[in-house]
């Protein structure tokens, strides 16, 4: 597996969502985990992705809609057969350009990743 793949503020964003009201403590309690393994998750200090294993764990606990294939994506351990297109471009481009600058960058950041991933698809084909 390529690490260059896992996007760790991407992971971050999900596991944001994913915790919903509870506390980072909370959360990792309920996915039994430790709560030091969830807070580099968080902070982006983990240098390698999590393990599927792990990310299961996690999966069985989100809240918000937060999916196993998400986490998955996200840790680079699968790449979705398609990408799923907005159907306005304008409404997209104006919704990351409302967004604070920390949060523009990721979505940014996002959107370079999946746009990758097509393009490395395309050459394979």
């Amino acid at each position: 597996m390529e690490t260059s793949r896992f996007r760790k503020n991407i992971l971050s964003m999900l596991l944001e969502k994913a915790r919903g009201e509870r506390s980072l403590r909370q959360f990792a309690i309920e996915c039994d985990i430790s709560y030091v393994q969830m807070r580099k998750l968080v902070l982006c200090a983990q240098e390698n992705p999590p393990r599927p294993k792990l990310i299961k764990k996690i999966a069985e606990h989100c809240a918000e809609g937060v999916t196993f294939d998400d986490l998955m994506f996200a840790s680079g351990h699968i790449v979705p057969e398609r990408v799923v297109r907005p159907h306005s471009e304008g409404d997209v481009v104006r919704k990351i350009k409302s967004l604070p600058p920390k949060s523009r960058k990721l979505a940014e950041s996002y959107i370079d990743f999946l746009v990758y991933e097509e393009e490395r698809k395309k050459e394979k084909a």
